[in-house]
């Protein structure tokens, strides 16, 4: 789909290019990375929002004066963030000559490059001073989640269509948009809850959901929540006793997922639910099955292109941005219409 306007987008991106990085490294290295560390600074080494650039200009002008010591240093006081501790000193030094590998052309003449070979694979006490960790904390919330259990899926018989009206005013107890309405309020109409009998609210109902940075806003119409998870899953939930009736969960690449996977939103449209998933593409759901009716590729997720947060509907087309403009790609930031 052509774009058909700019925007500026900041967002998690990750990108999957094996290839080139393999002939660097062997292979349980490159896996090394992929497990620990591609998901702040992505698999290319470009870094997102939440992890510095391992590759390219920034990094380049900031290492070029330091040696691969100062880099194995930081990294053994640091990195994982949280984590430092799970890797050993081998592994450590693995991954550094690792990233000075991938960046060996861009380096020569360096201080980083010439150091490499006296590297020296042994534990240090005190972080590099003024090298701050570039992270956004997202890993405090990763644990928190867990899968729903097994169910029956069954299809929600009584829906109605979701109309170009509905979403311009939608019924007190629907919630059809992001922030309910296409003005943006997340003001809701409904007053049974209100400062005198709020404190007797007690739970109804509870449920898991997926392992991952859950900042998802659920859809409601007709009594139904469509719940998103990370790992691009959406559910359909019975608002009145928590029944879980669809479960659709997408099948992404695996190197398309970053930091968590937050997936923000969806949007409805007369019988359809819309999904921008990790891969930079655009899904279409059926809102009573939760079955996949049509995909739309919008760009090269490899490219760094990716989405965390979901479409909206304007007149019946299914507007979407794309994540990955903090990067200053070629094909730079666009939004395109479905």
């Amino acid at each position: 789909m052509r774009p058909i306007r700019p925007i500026y987008l900041v967002a998690s991106t990750l990108a999957a290019l094996w290839g080139p990085l393999a002939s660097h490294a062997n292979d349980d290295t490159a896996a090394l990375y992929e497990a620990r560390c591609a998901s702040c600074h992505s698999a290319s080494l470009r870094g997102s929002a939440h992890g510095a650039a391992l590759s390219g200009k920034v990094f380049v002008d900031k290492w070029r004066g330091q040696s691969a010591q100062d880099l194995l240093n930081l990294s053994q006081n640091q990195m994982p963030p949280g984590e430092a501790n799970t890797l050993s000193v081998e592994e450590h030094t693995a991954l550094v000559r690792f990233i000075v590998e991938h960046n060996r052309d861009a380096l020569a003449g360096t201080a980083l490059l010439a150091s490499l070979d006296s590297l020296s694979a042994e534990p240090v006490a005190e972080p590099v001073e003024g090298d701050a960790v570039e992270f956004s904390g997202a890993e405090t919330i990763m644990d928190l989640a867990r899968s729903a259990g097994r169910y029956n899926p069954r299809p929600i018989t009584t829906l109605s269509p979701v109309s170009e009206a509905l979403l311009q005013s939608p019924p007190d107890g629907d919630w059809l948009n992001w922030r309910r309405t296409l003005d943006g309020h997340g003001h809701s109409p409904l007053t049974g809850i209100n400062r005198d009998n709020v404190g007797n609210l007690t739970l109804s109902w509870s449920m898991g959901m997926h392992a991952g940075s859950n900042q998802g806003t659920p859809l409601v119409h007709d009594g139904i929540l469509f719940l998103t998870h990370a790992n691009n899953m959406i559910q359909a939930i019975d608002g009145a006793d928590g029944t879980l009736l669809w479960e659709y969960q997408y099948d992404f690449p695996k190197g398309a997922r970053l930091l968590g996977g937050p997936t923000r939103n969806i949007a409805v449209y007369e019988d359809k639910l819309f999904l921008a998933t990790y891969d930079a593409a655009v899904v279409a759901i059926d809102a009573k099955t939760g079955q996949q009716l049509w995909r739309s590729v919008k760009a090269d997720y490899r490219e760094a292109f990716t989405h965390s947060a979901g479409p909206i509907i304007a007149n019946g087309v299914v507007v979407s941005g794309i994540n990955g403009c903090e990067l200053f790609t070629q094909d730079g930031c666009f939004i395109t219409g479905h």
